[in-house]
């Protein structure tokens, strides 16, 4: 009778493990293991041909005295101040109207999540097509309404907002079914209680449902940052860095430094730079949260 206690004792103990196994494998292989070999790269002069010399710390004190090193920075972190705002509160405000119980809104709900199976290409090549400055969508609608049209990828000043627009279109539909989800669990007395009060859906909005979607919230602009310091594929594809460098951010010095000039050393060091803004900019975001949820 003993040992079969112990025996299923050790049974219960294996099974949070059988659990999480797959998860801490997948974990190791495709993020703990590459940022380790990224940091690995990054303490040497590494060809094309694989490693040259050990150069220890070289490659990060070069990016931190070059100059483009740091207009990309500048560049990522203005896209994000863009991208991070403008997807959290579409994505929220969306999924509200979608939440609603009306006829067809399944249509709507559907058409919405489209774009996540798109392609980052196709989407950046129909959009390089919408936003034409001659035969383009965008400045046919604003000549209608009396407004100039624009040269949104040829002008420093556009060019990064055109790219946030593609990247929201493409991701907004994710944000929203995370958005979706939360909204099935308020409940709907809180609702009820406030139309007694006499509150108006706006009032809804800012004094029920957006104060209990923060955590979500947090969530949501946590995923968005690092999709923000991880934008590429729309870059490259819409604007190859230009015009004048104006959106060359990180991800595609990383590619020029690795894949055009063989710097892979150097690459990997602008990887790891990348990693660790991210982790430190999500630990802020946390620390914030749970200090604000404190004094609440």
């Amino acid at each position: 009778m003993g040992t079969a206690r112990r025996v299923r004792v050790r049974r219960a103990g294996l099974f949070p493990w059988l659990l999480v196994g797959p998860y801490l494998l997948m974990f190791a292989v495709f993020i703990a293991y590459p940022i380790l070999r990224a940091v690995y790269i990054s303490f040497f002069d590494w060809g094309i041909f694989g490693p040259d010399a050990f150069v220890g710390l070289e490659n990060y004190v070069a990016l931190a005295g070059d100059e483009r090193f740091w207009r990309a920075v500048r560049i990522t972190g203005a896209f994000a101040l863009i991208y991070v705002p403008m997807i959290v509160g579409v994505s929220m405000v969306l999924a509200v109207l979608l939440h609603g119980r009306l006829p067809g809104i399944a249509v709507f709900r559907t058409a919405f999540l489209v774009p996540i199976v798109i392609n980052v290409s196709v989407a950046a090549i129909a959009f390089r097509w919408l936003i034409e400055p001659q035969i383009g969508l965008l400045n046919r609608l604003l000549a209608l309404v009396g407004l100039p049209g624009q040269a949104w990828l040829s002008e420093p000043g556009w060019a990064l907002f055109a790219i946030a627009l593609v990247t929201l279109w493409i991701n907004a539909g994710f944000m929203i079914v995370i958005y979706l989800a939360a909204l099935e669990n308020i409940p709907d007395e809180l609702y009820e209680a406030a139309r007694l009060d006499g509150i108006g859906p706006v009032g809804e909005f800012f004094r029920i449902t957006a104060p209990l979607l923060r955590p979500i919230t947090l969530l949501v602009t946590v995923l968005s940052l690092i999709t923000a310091f991880q934008v590429f594929g729309e870059v490259l594809m819409m604007t190859g860095g230009g015009p004048f460098g104006s959106t060359t951010v990180l991800t595609l010095l990383l590619y020029e430094e690795g894949f055009q000039k063989f710097a892979l050393g150097r690459a990997a060091a602008i990887g790891v730079v990348i990693t660790a803004l991210i982790a430190a900019l999500s630990f802020v975001q946390f620390r914030l949260f749970r200090e604000r949820g404190g004094a609440a």
